[in-house]
């Protein structure tokens, strides 16, 4: 009995390690942005200053930094949350984490559509040149260039801030929330239904600077080919259930494209992933006690000889 105890206890010491970095590893790839559809040029600018063409399927790093030419579109997804990146636009990363909130994406020019997943508290922000946006769990789009930032509202609720001036509001769906670099500062709101009214805070600085727009039509070096499929992300076979689509992107870029990401299979891997992590740690683990059982019978046998 003493013999089948200790034979289990190695067993676990094996296991438990395994089944532990099995764990970390698919909670490094659940909090990873992926890319699930890329089409045009499309790269990516690491950390240490190095770009190249970014892939399909590739997982994005903090401190990346993203920048799609004039036909550059890349869809990125995490769990059931998506972000649509237009062309001629620049997006990142932190390389830390930003305060309280778990998540923050900078944005630095051009367009982006997000489809956020809904929590009880504020959990996911967007820092632009002039503004930020801060959602509990939200559809919406957020718009950078030279002089302007603005919200475009889809769904849900998205409180909107003025660095400059410290206005800040909550935009409804079907509402714009936008900021002007030139001018009076302050945050000005417009769209369908009631406003809600603007209250004033603290100014503060954005980290975040504007990337001027010839800067972001730069042709792509030599270095970082241009990222092409064979197939366009928006494609007739595609549900066209919602009947809206995204600015700018009238005949590209649905909204119902979200829903088609959710369908990809990404969490279904990825459950998949930790099952057969676990799968292959015990049976390391049995092959371990098998091991260890038998040279426990063959100690006994040379015992029972002498």
């Amino acid at each position: 009995m003493l013999d089948r105890i200790k034979s289990f206890s190695a067993a676990l010491l094996v296991i438990v390690p395994i089944v532990a970095c099995a764990g970390s590893a698919a909670n490094a790839q659940e909090n990873a942005w992926r890319v699930s559809k890329i089409s045009g040029d499309v790269s990516v600018m690491t950390p240490a200053g190095q770009e190249t063409a970014l892939t399909d399927g590739a997982a994005l790093k903090p401190g990346d930094n993203i920048r799609t030419g004039q036909n550059g579109r890349v869809l990125l997804m995490r769990g059931q949350e998506t972000i649509l990146i237009s062309p001629n636009s620049a997006v990142g990363l932190p390389a830390q984490k930003r305060g309280s909130l778990s998540t923050t994406i900078v944005h630095q020019a051009g367009s982006i559509l997000l489809e956020v997943e809904k929590r009880n508290v504020k959990h996911f922000e967007v820092e632009t040149p002039y503004l930020a946006a801060v959602v509990k769990g939200t559809q919406f789009r957020v718009t950078v260039d030279k002089a302007t930032s603005r919200v475009d509202v889809v769904r849900g609720q998205v409180e909107v801030t003025d660095f400059k001036s410290g206005q800040f509001a909550m935009v409804l769906p079907n509402q714009v929330a936008s900021v002007s670099a030139e001018g009076s500062a302050g945050l000005s709101l417009s769209g369908s239904g009631n406003l809600r009214p603007v209250q004033q805070g603290t100014p503060r600085s954005s980290s975040v600077s504007p990337i001027m727009a010839p800067d972001m039509a730069r042709p792509f070096s030599e270095k970082t080919p241009p990222v092409r499929v064979a197939a366009p992300l928006a494609s007739p076979s595609m549900s066209m259930s919602s009947g809206s689509y995204a600015a700018n992107d009238s005949k590209i870029w649905p909204l119902s494209l979200f829903s088609f990401g959710k369908s990809t299979g990404h969490a279904k891997g990825k459950y998949e992933d930790i099952t057969l992590a676990v799968a292959f740690a015990c049976t390391i683990g049995f092959l371990v006690a098998s091991v260890v059982g038998l040279q426990r019978r063959r100690q006994r046998k040379k015992q029972n000889l002498m």
